[in-house]
């Protein structure tokens, strides 16, 4: 993430002036320069980089970054490098400590025999860079973090050191197929279907012409070049991460923006060109009539103005033009003249930038504009209604709306007389589409009911030279036609916008320092990182379906607590536990009006590290391979039923994730560290009993008596039987996946093939289930044999059957012991009595742990009630038949799992360790069952019954 944009425009701008050896530089010091220029961009992207350090040897740059350290050569010279500087940094390293990665950047390249001498017989430690990859950092197009992950990747897992940037980018993946459907309206005269497309973020999809005719549209697999006629679809630009439009020049060459920065694609080859928008994938490009690239940085109304950003062949070459007002769209109508969206108003730029005048236009926000000719402009609104704006003309007019897309609503011109329209399909879920409009003569289809009749005056405080007024001409041309064709791609929902009223309530940051910007956006990455481990995994799987747009996330769980606090929700609405911490942070983001958290009023920039923060952590656990990488595997991870006891997946946080696997990590190392001691012991009283009846077989005991050969083949033989019985156990718990083999005496029917999966939608809040009237007893099964929660909607928990074998074992050999000391001679009556009274205990203790062990407690709790399995049998307690459910502390100070219902003298008042429901006389109660002996922790048990009980759950 870029953290200080100010010192990045700085060093980009300082770039052009080295390159160039300006003022009189000398190489050398261009060289010492260029080792603190790396430094300070590493340090601007987050990283935490020195230059010219001396120990063992001077280094260029230091830093670290994911856990690895990293030592950097640079040398800016005339020519390439050879391998005796290479052979100097591996020299180094290998003085380091295991795990120090070198990095050598040769801005003019390396020779053919270095790189062959690299990757050739050795462990590869150095990873090389030229002076593509430098740019490509140096202007954002990679950030430093993906260059290093990238480049890395590509040394352990391909053996190369060096890869060309372009390389590193490409996303392999198959071509899309596309087909032909009928149409459902008029309007649409055909749909194109364009699939199976993944993996791209619906935010930053763009749209672009080729040509005249081809269509390029920007997913996250690279710019797809689509032939309507042939119906052919191919990968113009097979460059993963590209966002917004994309521009073709006259040459054939494709301009496309990615991250921060901006490229050029030309004959399979890649270049970096210019630095873009500080706010990664903002960047929105442009073309002026004279064929010249530009790119759009919009700005925000209460951050920083708009820039208008002039690209040149070479990174640093680029020239910025301040313009006067924040802008959400623009486009060239001459070389000379520039319309600006800001809002719902359009405003013409003359070229030195001001405001020439304002124009009106349709009531609604503008999201996108592309100019026909030098006097017209085309306009999409935010409900997708097309409207052409004329210079000379101030009266909009209303073509139509596209009916069978959504947003985002990108707009493009095709040629004088159509343009293409980009959103998701409305009628086919999870596809894009791209409607082609014919505007025919430009003329008013209908009138829009939103249509401005009244000229907009000039604001308060604005010049009238400036803004002059604008006389309102009735339109009188005749209805012009509008033909549409959709291509339709496979994608996800697009979140919706922000809401006014909350954007209206965060405090302006106009009067902020740049220093107190970035304050607040590192306060809020931090915040992000540690509140996005606390999520619930359904919540963030709605944030992740909303790209990590906080504010469209948050709307709905915050129009929920609002009817809550104003006593207008719905019955079973109960308000997220985890949203009031949330807001503490977020405040009217996440909070309403009325309550405390509603004051709060977080800046823009505190929401941007917010969000940048919790995608930091999402990304964390994807890479520690904790949470699914995409959208519809996570999805389908949370609606599965949970492998193994415990919560469901949904209800999981990526902080109890990770000590999960901590835990099972440790557990796994125990576990075959007792395995191999178990193996061992097993095989050496294997082989003591061999010798045993060797001795056995050749009268070799002293004295050679019976007893003494009993004895003998007892102390080894037993132990070998009782081990060997372990070890056979071990052996298929491990083919079982490390379950024990166990039967239930009321195991729960598979669901039905038919049944159909649960549906969830984890982008809304959830409801509660609906308290009823208590039913009559006859209504209510207390034993139900079968499962009665719906499937993968309940969390298991069950109680410690491994300690419970792991006690029987023990019990077993101690029994063994005994009964050879009382089978041993010279042991008084009285002792070998006591002793047996305590190997016939140990017996009976042993065979209750067994039955424990072989069918374990288990304890459900659903959505539609909760059921225990116990050794006394299957007890159900439907949400219904429940009057409140809490975790109270009984006898000895143990939790219990506590329920007031009807009737509840239906239970015994002692379950003979059968931890089963049990009568409470006191409390007029049921003990469910004791949570001590269930393998969990009470406030999963907690979590578990605020889900799926709602207000039937407190505490006392």
């Amino acid at each position: 993430m870029l953290e200080d944009p100010t010192k990045w425009r700085e060093l980009v701008a300082e770039y052009a002036a080295l390159r160039q050896l300006s003022s009189g530089q000398t190489q050398q010091a261009r060289g010492q320069r260029f080792n603190g220029m790396i430094a300070e961009l590493l340090s601007a992207f987050g990283l935490r980089a020195k230059s010219d350090q001396r120990s063992l040897g001077e280094l260029d740059v230091v830093f670290a970054y994911g856990g690895r350290r990293f030592i950097l050569e640079a040398k800016w010279e005339r020519g390439r490098t050879g391998t005796g500087p290479i052979a100097k940094l591996q020299r180094r390293v290998e003085q380091r400590m295991a795990g120090v990665t070198g990095v050598f950047l040769a801005m003019k390249g390396f020779t053919d025999e270095a790189i062959a001498e690299i990757d050739r017989g050795r462990r590869l430690d150095v990873l090389l860079l030229d002076q593509s990859h430098w740019e490509a950092m140096l202007s954002g197009f990679v950030s430093p973090q993906e260059l290093f992950d990238l480049a890395t990747d590509a040394a352990s897992f391909q053996a190369r050191a060096y890869t060309p940037i372009a390389e590193l980018l490409k996303h392999p993946t198959a071509t899309p197929r596309v087909a032909t459907e009928p149409a459902g309206r008029p309007i649409d005269d055909r749909v194109t279907t364009i699939g199976p497309i993944t993996q791209y973020d619906l935010r930053y999809v763009g749209l672009g012409v080729q040509g005249s005719r081809t269509p390029l549209l920007t997913l996250g697999q690279g710019i797809l070049a689509v032939d309507l006629a042939g119906m052919r679809a191919n990968w113009a630009v097979p460059i993963s991460g590209c966002s917004n439009g994309s521009l073709s020049a006259a040459d054939g060459s494709v301009f496309m923006a990615r991250g921060n920065g901006i490229g050029r694609w030309k004959a399979g080859q890649l270049t970096t060109v210019s630095s873009g928008s500080a706010k990664p994938n903002d960047s929105h490009l442009l073309m002026r009539p004279d064929g010249s690239i530009w790119c759009l940085d919009r700005g925000s109304p209460e951050a920083a103005p708009a820039h208008l950003i002039k690209v040149g062949p070479q990174v640093g070459d680029e020239k910025r033009y301040q313009l006067p007002i924040s802008a959400i769209a623009a486009t060239w109508l001459t070389s000379t003249r520039l319309v600006v969206a800001n809002g719902g108003d359009l405003l013409v730029l003359s070229s030195r930038f001001t405001v020439e005048r304002r124009l009106s236009g349709l009531a609604g926000t503008i999201r996108a504009l592309t100019a026909v000719d030098g006097r017209t402009v085309v306009m999409l609104m935010d409900d997708l209604t097309v409207a052409l704006v004329d210079t000379d003309d101030p009266e909009p007019q209303f073509l139509g709306r596209i009916d069978r897309i959504g947003l985002p609503g990108v707009v493009v011109r095709r040629t004088e007389d159509s343009i293409l329209v980009l959103g998701h399909h409305l009628t086919q879920e999870g596809h894009l589409g791209v409607a082609e409009v014919d505007i025919l003569g430009r003329r008013p289809a209908h009138e829009h009911p939103s249509l401005r009749v009244a000229a907009r005056r000039a604001e308060p405080g604005r010049s009238r030279a400036q803004v002059p007024p604008v006389v309102v001409t009735p339109p009188a041309a005749p209805r012009a036609a509008v033909a549409a064709r959709a291509i339709v791609v496979p994608t996800t929902r697009l979140p919706a916008e922000p809401p006014p009223a909350t954007i209206t309530r965060v405090r302006a940051d106009g009067g902020l320092s740049t220093e107190e910007r970035l304050d607040d956006q590192r306060r809020g990455y931090a915040d992000g990182l540690t509140a996005a481990k606390e999520l619930p995994l359904y919540a963030l799987e709605g944030l992740l379906a909303c790209n990590f747009e906080v504010a469209s996330w948050l709307r709905p769980w915050r129009d929920q607590w609002d009817r809550i606090a104003s006593g207008r929700a719905g019955a079973g609405e109960v308000l997220a536990d985890w949203l009031p911490p949330l807001a503490l942070h977020l405040g009217v983001y996440a909070a309403p009006p009325g309550v405390a958290h509603g004051q709060i009023a977080p800046s823009a920039f505190y929401l941007i590290g917010f969000a940048d923060g919790a995608k930091a952590t999402w990304l964390d656990a994807v890479r520690s391979r904790i949470v699914p990488a995409d959208a519809v595997t996570l999805r389908q991870w949370i609606q599965a039923p949970p492998p193994r006891p415990g919560l469901p997946t949904g209800l999981q946080t990526i902080a109890g994730l990770r000590s999960a696997a901590k835990r099972s990590r440790r557990l796994t190392i125990w576990k075959w560290t007792g395995r191999g001691v178990l193996w061992l012991m097993t095989s050496m009283f294997c082989l003591g009993e061999v010798a045993a009846i060797g001795v056995t077989a050749t009268g070799g005991w002293e004295p050679n008596t019976v007893s003494s050969a009993v004895i003998g083949n007892v102390c080894f033989g037993v132990p070998f039987l009782g081990l060997l019985w372990f070890a056979v156990w071990d052996l298929r718990r491990v083919a079982n996946d490390g379950r024990p083999h166990v039967h239930h005496h009321a195991q729960p029917p598979s669901p039905p093939a038919e049944q159909p999966a649960p549906s969830t939608d984890t982008m809304k809040p959830q409801a509660e289930p609906t308290p009823g009237p208590i039913p009559e007893r006859t209504d209510w099964l207390v034993s139900r044999p079968d499962r009665a929660n719906p499937p993968a909607e309940y969390a298991t928990f069950a109680t410690h059957s491994g300690l419970y074998w792991m006690v029987v074992a023990l019990n077993s050999l101690l029994i063994i012991i005994l009964a050879i000391v009382i089978a041993a001679t010279g042991i008084p009556a009285l002792v070998k009595f006591l002793l047996g009274l305590t190997d016939a205990f140990l017996i009976f203790v042993t065979i209750a742990f067994g039955k424990l062990a072989s069918n374990p407690t288990r304890l459900e709790i659903g959505k539609a009630g909760i059921q225990i399995y116990s050794r006394s049998g299957t007890s159900w307690f439907p949400w219904q038949a429940l009057d409140r459910v809490e975790i109270t502390r009984l006898e000895a100070g143990r939790y219990h799992l506590v329920a007031w219902c009807s009737n509840p003298e239906l239970f015994p008042e002692s379950d003979n360790l059968g931890w089963g429901p049990r009568f409470l006389p006191k409390l007029n109660a049921v003990g469910i069952c004791p949570l001590n002996i269930l393998h969990t922790r009470r406030h999963l048990v907690a979590r578990a019954l605020r889900m799926y009980g709602g207000n039937r759950y407190g505490r006392l």
